[in-house]
């Protein structure tokens, strides 16, 4: 990414704040919302200065934050509540995150995390868990 070190690094900040609130948080909101406050970090660096593998980024943590945010609603609810969260769910988010500012960090390309948030995402779909509970998603 042609980003300035400055915009990386308060990026990779933002990042590892965001992680190490949803490591210490117990409620599965409070998890999502610090989720979500990561795209918007990188909305906002957009702003400032354009790199398509920002807006990658950005379209995956907003689609995957909507998916889960999803999910966690309709178990609350208690509108849907055949389809559960997966074991570490937001244990292997947060994981992600952090990964993701590494890569900030290091210049490195984001694909293979951004890869692994969508395929947590698609675990709390309908399709996506009925594919874990098959073993076929490995998230």
């Amino acid at each position: 990414m042609q980003l300035s070190k400055d915009l990386r690094k308060k990026l990779v900040s933002e990042f590892r704040y965001c992680a190490e609130k949803m490591s210490k948080e117990k409620d599965f909101r409070k998890k999502v919302f610090f989720f979500s406050s990561t795209e918007e970090v990188v909305s906002s660096a957009i702003n400032f200065e354009y790199d398509p593998q920002l807006v990658l980024i950005e379209l995956v943590l907003d689609v995957a934050t909507g998916t889960i945010a999803h999910r966690i609603d309709m178990i609350q609810s208690e509108k849907d509540t055949s389809i559960e969260i997966i074991d570490g769910l937001f244990d292997k988010l947060y994981a992600c995150l952090n990964e993701l500012a590494v890569s900030l960090e290091e210049n490195q390309d984001t694909y293979k995390t951004l890869e692994k948030i969508a395929e947590l995402a698609h675990a709390t779909t309908d399709k996506g868990y009925y594919l874990y509970t098959k073993g076929l998603e490995k998230t």
